[in-house]
């Protein structure tokens, strides 16, 4: 069987624009009273979506801020995004189509609400292309998704594969922690914020540039 591929997707498939990204940020914090100053110098590379909402929402008195956040969210994400606001990282069209054109099965594991995941998916230009994945709705610790990703992927073909049969392809040193804890290997790539040297010292089993020539990679894995 070949091995079935889990995408991360920002950073790795796509990159949303600053500028666009700044704009939800604003229109959340403002409609529920939360100081700006309270995401500064706070990295959010490679956390789960529950994770970095639970935290602001921590902040906030009121017991309901979470699903309010969420919700929020939610809305802005699938009413506003567009082609227009995203970046599509280069190699990554290419890797996808080689991969889904030569039988590999291709799903998610990724740290946005899974309504978010697909949005920024469909923005992109792959639409249809992921029906399954592990998202950051039921836990705020990403080395759960490789597990949510796998039930999923029991559930849509009726398959049962073993951990080793995964590979979770990721930028940041969560992503290879993730399908450690999971018995999966790990393709890093650089296309994030993480250089090569920084990816490696957390041991995945291969460092990329980007995506490019995927059946070389692919060869590799």
């Amino acid at each position: 069987m070949k091995p079935i591929l889990l995408f991360d997707i920002d950073g790795t498939l796509l990159q949303i624009k600053r500028p666009f990204l700044h704009d939800v940020i604003e229109q959340i914090l403002s409609e529920l009273n939360v100081s700006r100053d309270r995401i500064k110098n706070r990295s959010f590379a490679g956390r789960t979506d529950r994770d970095i909402f639970g935290e602001l929402a921590d902040e906030h008195p009121d017991p309901e801020t979470f699903s309010e956040l969420k919700r929020l969210y939610i809305e802005i994400m699938e009413k506003e995004l567009s082609s227009d606001q995203l970046d599509l990282i280069p190699g990554a069209d290419e890797a996808v189509h080689h991969a889904v054109n030569n039988g590999y099965s291709v799903g998610l594991c990724t740290g946005n609400f899974r309504e978010v995941a697909f949005r920024k998916v469909d923005a992109a230009g792959f639409g249809g292309v992921f029906r399954f994945g592990g998202f950051g709705c039921n836990h705020a610790d990403r080395k759960f998704l490789p597990g949510e990703a796998d039930l999923d992927y029991r559930r849509v073909f009726k398959n049962e594969p073993t951990p080793e049969q995964y590979v979770v392809i990721g930028d940041t040193p969560n992503d290879i922690r993730c399908a450690k804890h999971f018995g999966a290997r790990s393709l890093a790539v650089t296309t994030g914020g993480f250089s090569s040297s920084e990816l490696k010292k957390h041991s995945p089993d291969l460092v990329r540039n980007g995506l490019s020539n995927p059946l070389e990679w692919l060869e590799q894995l």
